[in-house]
């Protein structure tokens, strides 16, 4: 992870780190007619899921800890495929690396403030940096899954798509569900030993802060681009959610089947306009 954090936001986040899962994509229809393939697959998927969140709960390293906690979401967009809802993939890839992205660029602030990627030494963080601290935030809670977030309707979705006549199903299942635990677990690791924990930087990181910046609830070690950078990749990912909440609601079909999602296949969602 010697990249710089932008470089770290696109390749590690978006870009190399879902070649996998398009190739997977783009091979579908090979393993749409083996159950074989796809049960290995729906394996190798829950475990990646699990190990990546395993390690993640164990880094004391910020961006090692963000790049587990994408090897693990990779192996839910394996689980995901498996269902063989295609839609689905394709915008959990594309959301998580709106969220994982402004996470990392949130993170970078912290890391150029801090002089360091172990978050053993930070701390007392939220009073120096207020704008990262809601920035970071809405990253955490999208890691962790918490409700309403981004990733707590991602991982939802996977759960009540996941085929039950599958063999492996119990097994995988309890997989899926530690890693989504342990992505709780890492992300709240994560913002309380940076953000309130107790002091345990060097000195001098809490001295250079002028009162003139603490005067301003919107400081950030960022510059202009780096917050709109941040507060776009944010604004595009939730405008995503709540536009399929809006769908959930006008359907009056909350959460219960995966019929729900149907919506998402491109031809029936033009039809449901023109029907309008």
């Amino acid at each position: 992870m010697e990249a710089p954090v932008p470089a770290s936001a696109l390749i590690h986040s978006a870009t190399l780190v879902s070649a996998g899962i398009f190739l997977l994509l783009r091979f579908t229809i090979i393993f749409e007619n083996s159950s074989f393939l796809l049960n290995i697959i729906f394996l190798i998927g829950s475990l990646t899921a699990f190990y990546g969140g395993l390690t993640a709960s164990f880094q004391t390293d910020c961006k090692r800890l963000l790049a587990y906690s994408t090897i693990s979401h990779c192996g839910f967009l394996m689980v995901l495929f498996v269902t063989l809802q295609l839609e689905y993939v394709i915008i959990y890839l594309y959301i998580h690396g709106f969220f994982k992205a402004a996470t990392f660029l949130s993170v970078g602030n912290i890391m150029r403030f801090a002089k360091t990627q172990d978050f053993r030494r930070m701390g007392f963080f939220y009073k120096y940096l207020p704008f990262d601290v809601h920035a970071t935030f809405v990253g955490v809670l999208n890691l962790g899954g918490l409700p309403f977030s981004l990733g707590f309707y991602m991982k939802h979705l996977l759960i009540v798509a996941l085929n039950t006549s599958n063999y492996l199903y119990f097994l995988n299942f309890f997989l899926c569900v530690g890693g989504a635990l342990t992505g709780l677990f890492y992300s709240s690791r994560l913002y309380y030993n940076v953000f309130f924990d107790t002091k345990k930087a060097h000195k001098s990181i809490y001295t250079h802060v002028t009162n003139n910046n603490l005067n301003s609830i919107f400081y950030t070690n960022s510059g202009l681009s780096g917050i709109l950078s941040i507060m776009c990749l944010n604004l595009v990912a939730y405008s995503i959610i709540l536009y399929i909440i809006y769908i959930y609601i006008l359907y009056n079909n909350f959460f219960i089947d995966i019929n729900t999602y149907k919506f998402l296949n491109l031809r029936s969602f033009s039809r449901l306009f023109h029907d309008k």
